[in-house]
Parts: structure tokens; C-alpha cells; sequence
């Protein structure tokens, strides 16, 4: 029976062991993940390769991310409170009137400051930038607005591309202008 007992005692060490090596392994693949940076945001590298970034700069870039996300939780946070604060105040039988003003005066506030917080952000952004960039940047907004005017264009007819007969009837048919 010693013999038993014996193996029993060591089977049980062994198994202490193997959980202790299991937490302990655990522990230092938890310390590594927590050292290790996240992954690189993918528009971040879209960005920089766009722009044609540095290496500081695309750091400077993260920060101003990172700190713009850091500010803005607590106000987004508080964005979502107050307005949920505002429609169940305005979902009453009869709203108090006091209570809904001093809301909608908090919403502006919070508001106000989120957008206090994205011109902060542009700003630093613009501010790391050399001419060149500033110019290619300036260029992708103009792109932007371009696509977002040119539908009302077109469907006004106001601007004229020549898409050759096929992609112009699809156009035509779409907007209801199919005529014979």
C-alpha cells in the first residue's frame, strides 16, 4: 500500500506541477501580449503610404490617434448618456420643459467639445505635414467632394461625360429619362 500511496502523492505532485507550469506559461504569454503593440491599423498604413510619411511622422500620426481616442471616449460616452436622458425626458406625458433645455444645452456643450477635439487632431495632423503632402492631401479632398456633387451633376444634367451609348441609356433608365 506504501507503494500506492506513494504513486498516488507523486501522481498528485505531477499534476500540481503541470498546472502550476500551465498558469505560469499563461502568465508570461499574457506579459508578452501586453508588451507586444498592437497590430498596425491598416488605414494608417494606407495614409502613410499615400502621403509618403516618415517614419516620425507616422508616429507623431499614432499618437494624435491614440489621444484623440483617449478624449473623445468619456465624451462619446457622455454624448450617448445625455441623449438618452433627452428622449426618456421627452417620452414623459408632459415633458418638463427646465429638465429638456438643460439637456439639449448639455448636448451642445458635449457637442462642442468633440468637435474641439477633432480640430486639435486635424490640426496636429496638418501641422506634421511638409508642403508636398499638404498639397496631395489637399487634392484627395478636392476628389472627395468631387464624388460627392457628381451624382446631382449628372442627373441634372449639368456636366456632360461622354460614356459612350450603353453606359448612358443604363443612366437614362435608372433616372427615369428612358425616352424613345
Amino acid at each position: 500500500m506504501n507503494g500506492k500511496r506513494c504513486r498516488g502523492f507523486f501522481g498528485l505532485l505531477l499534476l500540481l506541477a503541470l498546472v502550476a507550469s500551465g498558469r505560469l506559461h499563461a502568465s508570461a504569454q499574457d506579459q508578452e501580449a501586453a508588451q507586444t503593440p498592437p497590430p498596425p491599423d491598416s488605414r494608417v498604413e494606407i495614409v502613410r503610404l499615400y502621403l509618403g510619411l516618415t517614419p516620425s511622422q507616422t508616429e507623431r500620426l499614432i499618437a494624435l490617434l491614440r489621444t484623440r481616442e483617449e478624449t473623445l471616449a468619456p465624451l462619446l460616452r457622455a454624448l450617448a448618456a445625455q441623449s438618452a436622458e433627452l428622449s426618456r425626458l421627452l417620452q414623459a406625458p408632459s415633458p418638463d420643459p427646465v429638465a429638456v433645455g438643460s439637456v439639449v444645452i448639455a448636448l451642445r456643450g458635449t457637442r462642442a467639445q468633440i468637435e474641439n477635439v477633432q480640430d486639435t487632431f486635424r490640426n496636429g495632423f496638418l501641422n506634421l505635414l511638409t508642403e508636398a503632402q499638404k498639397r496631395r492631401l489637399a487634392g484627395l479632398e478636392q476628389f472627395v467632394e468631387n464624388q460627392q456633387a457628381a451624382p446631382a451633376f449628372l442627373s441634372l444634367g449639368l456636366v456632360e461625360v461622354d460614356l459612350g451609348p450603353e453606359p448612358r441609356r443604363t443612366i437614362r433608365r435608372a433616372l427615369g429619362l428612358d425616352l424613345p
